[in-house]
């Protein structure tokens, strides 16, 4: 595992829309406005009680207290209550260590617990991986060094959240150089393999297409997940507030605009004055205030949640977004990490609605990623990127017409935090 730097101390389709006129709402300069307090589903109940171990093991592995050179992957699983820790060869002492003392505290928080879970018993169960998540990736660039971003050879890769290898999709139809149209798809695993050196688990999958489309009417100071009017009048959504050194800064999508002003509605909200192709992100510098606030509700409420944080996610946690074209979607499962897409994106997250509802919507890129909820707040996890191509479901109410997707991706705050120097408000 990378080492963190917060102070937490794919088959995609990007996600825009085009513009269209629209009434804007502004929000009241009276009163915050929020939704009632957050309603805390099973899987987060659970997650809560399974987050402070999987907290201390990436602390563990991060600040280097123990040799974390063969970790691989935390998984949760909130509905058996117990998290999942994938480790090449034999799980150091001081990990064994700290699990073994949260399950001691945690069961007997438990018997004092009158909300507690059918069983008290959360646990942490180990697993041998055949691969490091450092291996994997290494191999994820092999592999990427060596085919290049060709989208007719290649869709998504990530490590395996098992440490078995590359999970891959691509397009049968449309493979010449790994493999024969319409092969057998073990044919194509096996010249992947060669490639990457590792085990390769192959699908079909789309490939990524590249369009750009409210909460409609922000003012200063800024929340996340309003409007963005870009400089062509396509509209992406405002990220995650915070600093890059003494500037206030806003983040939102790269693939939403480069360079130059950005609005909402006719106010500039600021100036784009970094951004990075690969993790799809760029900082926007604003002159006012920015509030640790997001927008929380439909695309057309202005209903708001505090922002504490940051935290990062694991594979089987859940996650929230919050985009301006389709609002507040929550029941989302974290299902890969460390995502590279063949257009040169990487080390996206992706997400599914368990429910199989909407997840994200064109026009929500740019928005944020939160999870946690500890009442009203909840923690930015990262930023909206895209959505799966391959999972198009019905979008209900939306700004204006668009198109909606049951499994989405977003950048994770850490390589943010590495690449600009940002650190959440």
């Amino acid at each position: 595992m990378r080492g963190s730097k917060l102070l937490y101390a794919a088959v995609v389709l990007i996600l825009g829309a085009a513009s269209v006129a629209v009434a804007r709402n502004s929000r009241s300069d009276t009163a915050e406005t929020r939704m009632a307090p957050a309603i805390l589903l099973a899987d987060e109940y659970h997650e809560n009680h399974l987050r402070p171990i999987a907290d201390e093991i990436h602390r563990l592995v991060d600040t280097g207290r123990v040799d974390g050179g063969d970790f691989t992957s935390i998984v949760y699983h909130g509905d058996e209550h117990r998290l999942d820790l994938y480790w090449k060869g034999p799980v150091p002492a001081g990990i064994t260590e700290a699990v073994d003392s949260w399950r001691a505290r945690t069961r007997e928080q438990m018997r004092h617990d009158p909300a507690g879970p059918v069983s008290p018993d959360y646990d942490v169960r180990y697993h041998q991986a055949a691969y490091s998540r450092s291996e994997m990736d290494r191999a994820v660039e092999r592999f990427v060094t060596a085919v290049g971003n060709d989208t007719s050879e290649w869709s998504s890769i990530s490590p395996a959240n098992d440490g078995s290898g590359l999970l891959l999709t691509y397009q049968p139809k449309t493979t010449r150089r790994l493999a024969p149209a319409n092969a057998p798809a073990r044919d194509y695993e096996t010249r992947a393999e060669q490639l990457a050196g590792i085990p390769v688990h192959a699908g079909t999958g789309s490939p990524e297409t590249s369009t750009r489309g409210g909460r409609t009417g922000d003012a200063p100071p800024w929340y996340a997940g309003a409007d963005l009017t870009l400089s062509d009048n396509s509209r992406c959504s405002t990220g995650i507030p915070g600093w890059v050194g003494n500037r206030r800064v806003l983040l939102t999508a790269a693939h939403c605009q480069t360079s130059g002003n950005v609005y909402n509605g006719q106010r500039v909200v600021g100036e784009v004055t970094a951004h990075d192709d690969g993790l799809d992100v760029a900082v926007v510098t604003t002159g006012q205030e920015t509030a640790a606030r997001f927008y929380s509700g439909s695309w057309n409420s202005g209903d708001s949640r505090p922002l504490y944080g940051p935290a990062r996610l694991d594979p089987g946690q859940s996650a929230c977004f919050s985009g301006a074209m389709s609002g507040f979607h929550c029941e989302l499962e974290v299902t890969r990490v460390g995502v590279h897409s063949s257009s040169g994106r990487t080390d996206a997250t992706e997400v599914r609605s368990r429910s199989g509802g909407v997840a994200v919507a064109q026009g929500d890129s740019g928005g944020p990623a939160v999870a946690n909820p500890q009442g009203d707040a909840m923690a930015p996890v990262g930023v909206i990127t895209a959505g799966n191509t391959d999972t198009k479901v019905p979008c209900g109410a939306t700004s204006i017409p668009t198109t909606c997707f049951s499994t989405g991706y977003y950048t994770p705050l850490d390589p943010v935090a590495s690449r600009f120097g940002f650190s959440a408000s």
